[in-house]
């Protein structure tokens, strides 16, 4: 299902808002993980713009060149932010493999601690009833 404009637009803001609603001890870990997926987002998106200006200024605005060189420079920094993107996606894919098998390895540590803890023997306790040599100095006597 194609992502529309608007909701593209807003997915920084609105991976910000489910970070800041995570506020319990246990959410620590998604918090941090999000903080870094935010933080990487940022980061190529600022890259991004950095690389679209520095073509724009040097390329596009540069009246020296021809518009058959500017169209010439334009195909090739398509070409390459397309190889860019591939690469990337190949280790998007080699992280997703990776995290699918982490998440594999803990489901088979967290059955097997359960299985621990079922196989655990229950203490049982005995009530007892204090015989009268237990206590010295004490008598019992018949009524």
């Amino acid at each position: 299902m194609p992502v529309k404009k608007q909701e593209a637009h807003r997915a920084l803001e609105l991976l910000e808002d489910y970070h800041s609603r995570l506020s319990s001890p246990q959410d620590r870990a998604l918090r941090s993980a999000i903080e870094r997926v935010i933080r990487i987002f940022k980061s190529r998106l600022f890259q991004a713009l950095l690389d679209i200006q520095e073509f724009y200024e040097l390329t596009l605005l540069d009246d020296s060149k021809s518009i058959q060189q500017k169209t010439a420079e334009t195909l090739l920094i398509a070409s390459k932010w397309e190889q860019d993107n591939a690469v990337k996606a190949n280790g998007a894919n080699r992280i997703k493999q990776q995290e699918q098998q982490q998440q594999q390895q803990l489901a088979i540590q967290q059955q097997a601690l359960e299985q621990q803890e079922e196989e655990k023997p229950v203490p049982t306790i005995l009530a007892e009833t204090p015989s009268p040599s237990r206590y010295p100095g004490t008598r019992v006597s018949a009524i």
